[in-house]
């Protein structure tokens, strides 16, 4: 009878450890299969963000300072730039042609923009560039455009100190809206054309959160940093 209930209490012990030594199995199995959905799920944020980079070119004018009067100057620059030559932007069909566009009519703009400065009783300096450049977290009236290096046309007027004004020039968004200071309807539907449906979903994420679902805003938390 005691060898018995010997052996039952070593039984019992056993059995409490190998419950203990599979209970931390499990926990160490779930904890690795979260990190690794979490580097997955990071990885494909990260692919949906570069995603939209790649797509996009983005306007960048940047005033000589934040007086009101070079403020005015470079919303006047930017206006008499898009007016001279948004037909022609807007006949770009893809965002190689749009560089390319830009590439060749580089030198013009610049001269465009220099006339613009010196109307409105100016001497500063211009300089335009088609650059890839990185942008931090913009907000567009109701779109967000995630951090990142973005194909860019800038213009920077005297100094360049100043608090900038962007838009997006492909897909052609800058033509519709300047008058606006927001994406309009048409604006929108370009851009949804141009990027797929995470991308989009992304980017219009401010507008969106009540419609979309919950498994897509993760992405957009994601890059959010929340």
């Amino acid at each position: 009878m005691k060898e018995l209930l010997f052996w039952k209490e070593r039984w019992k012990g056993f059995w409490k450890k190998e419950k203990r030594l599979c209970l931390g199995a499990c926990l160490l199995a779930l904890a690795f299969t979260a990190v690794f959905a979490g580097y997955q799920t990071k990885g494909y944020a990260e692919e949906i963000v570069s995603g939209i980079s790649m797509k996009v070119v983005r306007f960048h004018v940047l005033a000589n300072s934040d007086s009101e009067e070079d403020q005015n100057l470079k919303l006047a620059v930017r206006d008499r730039v898009l007016a001279a030559f948004g037909d022609s932007l807007a006949e770009c069909g893809s965002k190689a042609e749009m560089l390319a566009l830009l590439e060749t009519v580089r030198e013009e703009i610049c001269c465009i923009a220099a006339d613009e400065v010196a109307a409105q009783g100016y001497s500063y300096p211009v300089r335009v560039s088609v650059v890839r450049e990185d942008f931090p977290e913009k907000q567009y009236g109701q779109l967000v455009f995630p951090a990142g290096v973005y194909d860019s046309l800038r213009i920077e007027i005297g100094q360049a100190e100043g608090h900038n004004w962007w838009c997006v020039l492909y897909p052609q968004m800058c033509y519709v809206d300047a008058a606006f200071s927001e994406p309009t309807e048409e604006g929108h539907y370009r851009l949804s054309q141009t990027l797929n449906t995470e991308e989009y979903t992304v980017v219009s994420a401010m507008e969106s959160q009540e419609t979309v679902p919950k498994f897509k805003l993760k992405i957009v938390e994601l890059w959010q940093g929340k």
